[in-house]
């Protein structure tokens, strides 16, 4: 198995780990997505494995240092979005062209260890997010050229907190649409896009 990319991740709390290398797929059943989401469980225990061995996605694992006590999950992709360079208010015109772009697939804490990230004196979502996550992102981006990190928020609740981690949402509506019609998957069908240029990421 191919050793982890090493990549500096500012943590010395966590260790970032493929969900297929040193036996972490028991990890698995020891997961329940916080705030019940159901999908998020899941995609993690039955359909993450699948995307791996078509190499189509990367999972991720976040535990506690040293332990295999697992704290949180994530799901990285590679895609391409309609985008300008006039990231403010990205729109369809003359200007408008795919570019490449990293999808945040998933990203989910661990409920089964509630009590044990209680303890922990900040945001776990948020740390492990500007970390790990976007650590890893710009790993990739300085090895390949990417232009953006983007996800799919699943209700408006969520939109609203993505934002706190600079993620923006598109205001037009024609551009939401055609998004929704020809490039979202069934998975992310009808939940809102989000973006964050990667020169935005520090």
């Amino acid at each position: 198995m191919a050793a982890f990319p090493q990549f500096s991740t500012d943590s010395l709390l966590f260790d970032c780990e493929r969900l297929i290398d040193n036996g972490n797929e028991f990890c698995i059943k020891r997961f329940n997505a916080f705030h019940d989401a159901e999908g998020l469980t899941y995609y993690l225990k039955k359909q993450a494995l699948k995307d791996e061995k078509e190499n189509s996605v990367r999972n991720y694992v976040v535990k506690l240092h040293g332990t295999e006590i697992t704290i949180a999950y994530f799901t990285l992709k590679a895609g391409a979005i309609p985008y300008t360079e006039t990231a403010d208010n990205l729109t369809f015109s003359k200007n408008t062209k795919l570019v490449p772009g990293i999808e945040l697939v998933n990203i989910a804490l661990n409920d089964i260890m509630l009590p044990k990230i209680k303890t922990l004196p900040f945001k776990v979502g948020e740390y492990i997010f500007y970390n790990i996550v976007e650590k890893l992102v710009l790993h990739v981006a300085s090895e390949i050229g990417v232009k953006v990190l983007y996800l799919f928020a699943m209700n408006k609740k969520l939109a609203e907190y993505y934002k706190t981690w600079g993620f923006r949402m598109i205001e037009d509506d024609s551009y939401n649409d055609k998004l929704n019609e020809e490039w979202q998957s069934d998975y992310s069908q009808n939940c809102i896009f989000m973006y964050k240029p990667i020169a935005e990421i520090a």
